[in-house]
C-alpha cells in the first residue's frame, strides 16, 4: 500500500517568510511613492515661487519705467530702478515655501535683460546690450534649494535608506512686458483703443520729445515751437486730478494751435475719404473714441508706419463748441495720429499718417483770446485704465527697436 503524505502543512509555513520579504518590498515602494510625491511637490512650489517673484519684479519694472524722466524721447531706466525690481524679486519670493522653508532668493539670482520676440521660443536670451537707450522689458528668476542657500536640498523621508536622502531644486522664471511698434485699436467689443481725432506733425513732435527744458525747439522740418514744463501728470492719472501745475520734467507743447494747412487744424477724420461731420460726431469721439462699425477703414489706419503711411480725410478746424469734450478728457491717457506731409485745404485736406503718439491732455481753452489745447507725451500701456472704468487696449508687433512710450501686454513667456 502506497502512503500519501500530505503538503498542506509545508505551504501553510511558506506563506510566512514570504509575506515577511513582500511586506518589505511592498514598504520600499511605498516609502519611495511618499518621497517622489514629495518632491513634485517641492518642484511645483518652487516653480510657483519663480513665477510670482518674476512677476512681481516685471510689474515694479513696468511702473518705474512709466515714470521715468524723458531724455531725448525715452524714458531712462536707472540702476535704481533694477533695484528696486530685485527687491521686489525678493520680497515676492520670501512670501512663499518650498518644503515648510521659506526661498532664499538672492541679487545673483535675478537677471535683467531684453527680450525683443518674447513669444518666439526658440532663444531664450536676454539681450543686455543697448541699456539704457532700450530699457530692459525682461525680469529672469532663478530659485533654488541646495547647499548654497538657506535651507539647503529638500530632504526625502525615506530616500536616505538607499543613499539618496536628499535633492537639490532649481526651477526658473522669465516675466515680460512686451514692447515693439505699436497699432492702436479702435472700439470694438466692448473695448477701447483711447483714439482721439487729432494728428501732429512727426518731426514736430520728435522735437517736443528731444527738448531737455522749455523754451524754444527747431524741429527737423524747420519749424519753430514752443515747449513748456508747467505741469507735473501723475504716472496713473486718469482724470484732471491727476495733473497739477509744477515740473515733471516731460515737456508740454500746443496741439491747438498748429496750422498745418489752411483752414484746418489737426482735426482728422477716420477715413481714408472724404468724409463731412459735425462738432456733436467729433465730440462723441474725444469723449469715447471711434467705433469701428462706423469708420470701416480704421483697421487699416492704425496700421499706419514710416514705411507704410496712410492718407486720412482732415476735418475742418477745432471749434469752441468742443471744449468741453475736451475738458472732460483733461489727465486721462489717450492715442494721437502722426503725419508726414498734408495736402490741400479745409474739408478736403489729406494727412499721411505714419505713426501714434500717447498723450495726456493738460489744459484746454476754446473760447478766450488765446485758444489752445496743451499736452504732454505720456508712457502708456496695454489695459491702462483710461477714466477709472474702461481700459485702452492695443497692439504690439515686437522689435529691437520698440517705441518706448507704449507697454504692451504683461505676463509670464519662460
Amino acid at each position: 500500500m502506497i502512503r500519501r503524505t500530505s503538503r498542506r502543512g509545508f505551504r501553510r509555513g511558506a506563506v510566512a517568510p514570504l509575506t515577511a520579504v513582500m511586506s518589505i518590498v511592498f514598504v520600499a515602494i511605498l516609502a519611495f511613492a511618499v518621497d517622489i510625491g514629495y518632491l513634485l511637490v517641492a518642484k511645483s512650489e518652487t516653480q510657483n515661487v519663480a513665477d510670482a517673484a518674476a512677476l512681481a519684479g516685471m510689474g515694479k519694472l513696468a511702473d518705474q519705467l512709466k515714470i521715468a524722466p524723458l531724455v531725448g524721447g525715452v524714458p531712462v531706466q536707472t540702476s535704481s530702478d533694477l533695484a528696486l525690481a530685485r527687491e521686489e524679486v525678493k520680497a515676492f519670493a520670501l512670501r512663499n515655501r518650498i518644503g515648510s522653508l521659506t526661498a532664499d532668493v538672492r541679487d545673483e539670482d535675478v537677471e535683467f535683460g531684453y527680450m525683443a520676440n518674447p513669444y518666439d521660443h526658440t532663444s531664450d536670451a536676454l539681450d543686455t546690450t543697448g541699456w539704457p537707450v532700450r530699457p530692459y522689458n525682461a525680469v529672469r528668476v532663478t530659485v533654488r534649494r541646495d547647499t548654497s542657500r538657506t535651507g539647503g536640498p529638500l530632504n526625502l523621508f525615506f530616500g536616505g535608506a538607499i543613499g539618496t536622502g536628499q535633492r537639490d531644486l532649481l526651477q526658473t522664471a522669465t516675466a515680460v512686458y512686451a514692447m515693439g511698434a505699436v497699432q492702436p485699436r479702435g472700439n470694438q467689443d466692448g473695448r477701447r483703443g483711447g483714439l482721439l481725432p487729432f494728428t501732429y506733425q512727426v518731426d514736430q513732435w520728435n522735437a517736443v520729445l528731444a527738448a531737455n527744458g522749455a523754451g524754444t525747439v527747431v524741429a527737423a522740418n524747420g519749424v519753430s515751437l514752443p515747449v513748456t514744463d508747467g505741469y507735473s501728470v501723475d504716472a496713473q492719472s486718469t482724470s484732471s486730478n491727476g495733473v497739477h501745475s509744477g515740473t515733471d520734467g516731460r515737456m508740454e507743447a500746443k496741439l491747438f494751435p498748429s496750422t498745418t494747412t489752411s483752414g484746418n487744424y489737426g482735426t482728422i477724420n477716420f477715413s481714408t475719404t472724404k468724409v463731412s461731420n459735425s462738432t456733436s460726431v467729433l465730440r462723441d469721439i474725444i469723449e469715447n473714441g471711434p467705433d469701428v462699425a462706423d469708420w470701416p477703414d480704421l483697421d487699416a489706419i492704425v496700421q499706419a508706419s514710416p514705411g507704410h503711411p496712410v492718407g486720412v480725410n482732415g476735418d475742418p478746424g477745432i471749434s469752441a463748441g468742443m471744449e468741453c469734450a475736451v475738458q472732460s478728457i483733461i489727465g486721462e491717457p489717450h492715442v494721437i495720429a502722426l503725419h508726414s506731409t498734408v495736402s490741400g485745404t479745409g474739408n478736403n485736406t489729406f494727412y499721411d499718417l505714419v505713426g501714434f503718439a500717447p498723450i495726456t491732455v493738460v489744459t484746454v481753452d476754446l473760447h478766450g483770446g488765446t485758444k489752445h489745447i496743451t499736452i504732454q507725451p505720456r508712457i502708456i500701456g496695454h489695459k491702462s485704465l483710461i477714466d477709472g472704468t474702461d481700459r485702452i487696449y492695443l497692439d504690439l508687433v515686437p522689435s529691437a527697436t520698440p517705441n518706448p512710450l507704449f507697454v504692451g501686454a504683461r505676463g509670464l513667456v519662460r
